[in-house]
């Protein structure tokens, strides 16, 4: 009963000086974890597996335009742009040449898209002009693309479609500027989207500027 007397003298020492234990216990505690930790003994978490019925993340951008997720985005022409505050539903011409000829004759036919300007899905700035006609009868629709583009407000949208997608842009300027500005300027990487009315792309003429920032790209259900 020896041994059994020592076990109890043990336990009656420690239950006199609990507060001395705990600290042992702590100490010993922290110092055998850090040795486990430090040997790779504690397992990881396990990593999680999509849900294949879950509903896909969300194929879009807000505020800032140049994440990651936008930069990902396939290069697509646009082919037609929305205005519905303003009822602006017109076609886009993409020509491949800068040429004044080239670029008035493309007007005849929708709004367009300027040549280097940005595409659908690139990091940098897209720019479309378009006409637009105060006159009550018009036989050809496209000198009304951007009627009342100047009554679009700060926080509306728009949208540019693709083959593929619709990229939905928030107007945050709208502007009239007169013959003695400078030119659109597309220097930025930020994903802006510009769209002037004219009369005649290389006539000096005042003209209403909107810039928009994009906010989000949604695939069509039927691409």
């Amino acid at each position: 009963m020896k041994g059994g007397n020592r076990i109890t003298e043990n336990i009656g020492h420690v239950a006199g000086k609990p507060w001395e234990f705990l600290a042992v216990f702590l100490a010993s505690f922290f110092v055998l974890s850090t040795v486990f930790f430090a040997l790779d003994f504690y397992p990881e978490a396990p990593k999680t597996i999509a849900d294949k019925n879950a509903a896909p993340a969300s194929d879009s951008e807000s505020g800032s335009v140049a994440g990651a997720a936008a930069s990902q985005f396939s290069v697509e022409s646009p082919s037609r742009i929305k205005i519905p505050s303003i009822g602006v539903d017109t076609p886009i011409q993409n020509p491949s040449s800068s040429d004044i000829t080239v670029l008035d004759n493309a007007l005849l036919k929708g709004a367009v898209r300027y040549p280097g300007s940005a595409l659908l899905g690139e990091q940098s700035r897209m720019f479309i002009f378009g006409h637009q006609s105060g006159l009550p009868v018009v036989k050809n629709q496209a000198f009304k693309a951007f009627n009342n583009l100047q009554n679009v407000k700060v926080g509306e949208e728009i949208e540019l479609y693709s083959a593929t997608a619709v990229f939905r842009y928030r107007v945050i300027s709208v502007e009239h500027a007169s013959v003695s500005d400078g030119w659109v300027d597309l220097s930025g990487n930020d994903r802006m989207l510009i769209l002037s009315t004219c009369d005649s792309f290389g006539k000096k003429t005042d003209r209403n500027i909107v810039k928009a920032e994009f906010v989000s790209r949604e695939l069509l259900t039927n691409s």
